[in-house]
């Protein structure tokens, strides 16, 4: 009877599927645990750097700093993984999950007040100063590819230079607004380096997609390119901002109700 017993329980057992993990599960977990890791350092470090008072290295400074050792020690583990794997991964887990937080905090936070008095600067900062940064930006770094060497500048078309520029001339001034606050520096400048910074973000990711659409539909002039390019761009952030603010005004609303429901009861 034992033996029959034992032989049943051996059969359940050999009946129970393996739990296996898919390999993106387990390079997202990876990923995910060393972004909390970096994270936990950061956090410490910065209460260390905070504590002691020094004034010439602020936090979000001591960060990047953190963050390109990091980078560094992991592409002398293994160059391949963390340029096929972890980056891949990584920039879709930013962009879903840790980048609306940040703008959303952003806004959230900010000084309404003097944000809505300086409206007309701020999104004359935003779309007129990022548009001039990333055309200086994008024909610098096509220049450079053609006239220095390639071990110093390599070549790289139209389309790639603005892709790049697209990208990089939408800054993040955070090391200036901490050192603002720090100083106690005048509202309305704040006002403009804080709002150009929520604008250009978005901007600069509108940018980038409308300079990788173009090319990809036929053989075109350079002007119906320009125009498709403007075209483009509108559609997509004009109907991000009615998206975003539809949204706002539907959240705003349902919690009014709610709110009002509560205090009846």
């Amino acid at each position: 009877q034992m033996s029959s017993e034992d032989s049943l329980v051996d059969e359940d057992l050999t009946s129970v599927p393996d739990l296996q993990l898919d390999e993106t599960d387990y390079e997202l977990s990876t990923e995910i645990l060393i972004m909390l890791f970096l994270l936990m350092i950061s956090i410490f470090f910065g209460h260390l750097l905070h504590k002691s008072g020094h004034k010439y290295l602020q936090e979000a400074g001591l960060t990047t700093v953190i963050g390109m050792l990091a980078g560094f020690m992991l592409k002398l583990t293994n160059e391949n993984y963390v340029n096929k794997k972890i980056t891949t991964h990584f920039i879709n887990l930013f962009m879903l999950l840790l980048l609306p937080p940040i703008i959303f905090e952003s806004g959230y936070n900010m000084n309404k007040k003097s944000f809505f008095k300086n409206i007309g600067t701020i999104m004359m900062f935003s779309f007129v100063g990022t548009f001039i940064a990333i055309i200086i930006t994008s024909f610098l770094l096509y220049g450079a590819g053609q006239v220095m060497p390639e071990e110093w500048a390599p070549e790289m078309g139209l389309k790639p230079s603005f892709a790049f520029g697209s990208l990089i001339s939408a800054t993040d001034p955070v090391s200036v607004l901490a050192l603002f606050k720090s100083m106690e520096a005048d509202a309305n400048l704040n006002a403009y380096v804080f709002g150009e910074s929520i604008f250009n973000d978005a901007i600069g990711v509108v940018m980038y997609e409308t300079v990788k659409k173009m090319g990809t539909e036929g053989d075109k002039s350079l002007q119906q390119e320009a125009f498709m390019a403007v075209i483009n761009f509108s559609v997509v952030f004009g109907g991000s901002l009615f998206i975003g603010i539809g949204t706002a005004l539907f959240v705003a609303f349902i919690t009014k109700k709610m709110a009002t429901k509560t205090k009846q009861q």
